[in-house]
């Protein structure tokens, strides 16, 4: 969720590259599945999604260009360079973090899914959606967000927890074959706080003990993944214009 802008901790005061890279490799290819239109430009990837530019950069690289070579709405993730002047754009610091392979914390409670069919994908994208929430895909189109195509592609996973028969929690993660990239965890409002975040990424460690997972980091979600292994390897810089 990029709501919040985070604060930089003092003890984050530089990127550790190889680490920082485990997020960078996955997050490029992950857009490259999800968006038909990618490009990798060697020091970025752009990616045209339904409702938004997205650019990931890959080493160093100037955001004003980047932000005037995009005519509508854009965001631009950098994880390398310190934080520049972008009046068109919103600035948001928000951590990187790993955790190392291993086991889940706990066994997770059969509530949790993976889902496999495109109704399913439905019901999971509409609740990451709201979950966060994105405006952007609000009122929510089915498929429009993750299009039904994504299922039959290798690394691609999809959890849907239920809270009381009711779906409650969403996630999806990329396997790259390295590493796995959690993305867009996410708990209905009226669900938080039963721990259905913690059971969904102890569902996917379940299935990827051997691997490492990366993910970005809201202020409200630092604390759970922190009680789960994960550190901070960089403090990236999101650059949104709507």
């Amino acid at each position: 969720m990029l709501s919040n802008h985070f604060p930089v901790r003092d003890t984050v005061a530089f990127v550790i590259i190889d680490d920082a890279d485990v997020y960078v490799t996955n997050a490029a290819a992950m857009l490259s599945g999800i968006a038909r239109e990618a490009r990798d430009h060697g020091d970025h990837v752009r990616a045209e999604l339904p409702a938004v530019t997205r650019i990931l950069l890959r080493r160093p690289a100037p955001i004003g260009p980047l932000l005037d070579g995009v005519p509508g709405p854009v965001t631009i993730e950098d994880v390398f360079g310190p934080e520049e002047p972008a009046p068109s754009a919103t600035v948001l610091r928000l951590p990187t973090m790993v955790r190392p392979a291993g086991p889940p914390a706990q066994a997770p409670p059969p509530g949790v899914v993976q889902v496999r069919d495109e109704d399913g994908l439905a019901v999971a994208e509409r609740v990451m959606i709201d979950g966060f929430p994105f405006p952007r895909y609000q009122p929510v189109v089915r498929g429009h967000a993750l299009p039904p195509r994504l299922l039959g592609l290798p690394g691609w996973r999809f959890w849907l927890a239920y809270s009381d028969g009711e779906p409650a929690a969403a996630a999806y993660t990329f396997d790259d074959g390295a590493a796995v990239g959690l993305y867009w965890l996410a708990t209905l409002a009226e669900f938080r706080s039963r721990g259905l975040g913690r059971a969904i990424l102890n569902r996917a460690f379940e299935v990827y003990p051997e691997q490492p997972f990366t993910l970005t980091a809201t202020e409200a979600g630092l604390p759970l993944y922190e009680s789960l292994g994960f550190r901070t390897v960089a403090i990236a810089t999101w650059y949104t214009r709507s």
